[in-house]
């Protein structure tokens, strides 16, 4: 009897353990035998090393951050699960990036052009978010990352819109080229125009409004889901507008 409730107690643990370990949409697994030739294929690689069923609020966010850019083709998003228990899987290749045990788990390594001896290591201990993670990949490396709801030509034009000395120039000839845009990517482009066409109309100050009047309406208990992503989106338009050492106003 004693046997078989310690076996159950086993196979609880063990499903329980499966259960927390929530799959990561958007990445890879990667171990001790693939790691360096799947890492070569691509222009950046960010390899989060951790326990064999990772959960928990930093693995939450990294799968957010994996999500994000699943169709970025330049970067690669990857686990290294590691245990510290039978053959001890992957440990080896955890200490080979200064990664010694579980308590330094979860740990974050950027490799860029499949180089494997040079990984740069995320400096947050604490609390992980998706910005954090998308800014250090964005400073070690030079490749485009957009925010959820942008879009990589638009967020260049904004720039160059926000620089402008004359921007109703600028807006013209911005106006001109998104007819070249493909269809899914012209309502998204609209938005855009619109937020220029308010900075043409109010000055630069408008983008600091609206972004307030969007955080604050993104804080609303009864916000719907679907209001609340396009609100999201928006949000991260306003953010592509957002360059140092412009004028508060035209």
């Amino acid at each position: 009897m004693y046997s078989y409730l310690k076996s159950s107690l086993v196979l609880f643990s063990i499903l329980l353990s499966l259960k927390l370990a929530e799959c990561c949409k958007g990445c890879v697994n990667l171990d001790e035998h693939n790691f360096n030739k799947i890492i070569s294929r691509f222009k950046v690689a960010l390899i989060k090393f951790d326990m064999a069923y990772p959960y928990g609020e930093k693995h939450d966010v990294f799968t957010k951050f994996a999500e994000e850019i699943a169709d970025n083709k330049n970067l690669i998003v990857g686990e290294v699960g590691v245990k510290d228990y039978g053959e001890k899987d992957n440990e080896e290749l955890a200490k080979k990036y200064g990664i010694q045990s579980k308590e330094d788990f979860p740990a974050l390594k950027l490799f860029i052009n499949g180089v494997t001896n040079q990984a740069k290591s995320f400096p947050v201990k604490d609390k992980w978010d998706t910005e954090m993670i998308r800014n250090f990949v964005k400073d070690n490396s030079d490749i485009y990352i957009g925010l959820p709801g942008c879009l990589e030509r638009m967020d260049q034009l904004a720039e160059e819109f926000i620089k402008a000395d004359d921007k109703d120039e600028k807006y013209k000839e911005i106006e001109k080229e998104t007819h070249s845009l493909v269809e899914k990517e012209k309502d998204t482009a609209t938005t855009y125009l619109k937020y220029m066409k308010r900075v043409l109309s109010n000055g630069v100050s408008f983008i600091k409004q609206e972004t307030n009047r969007l955080k604050k309406l993104l804080k609303e208990s009864n916000i719907q889901e679907k209001k609340k992503q396009d609100l999201s989106n928006r949000l991260n338009i306003l953010k592509s507008f957002h360059v140092l050492g412009t004028k508060d106003e035209l």
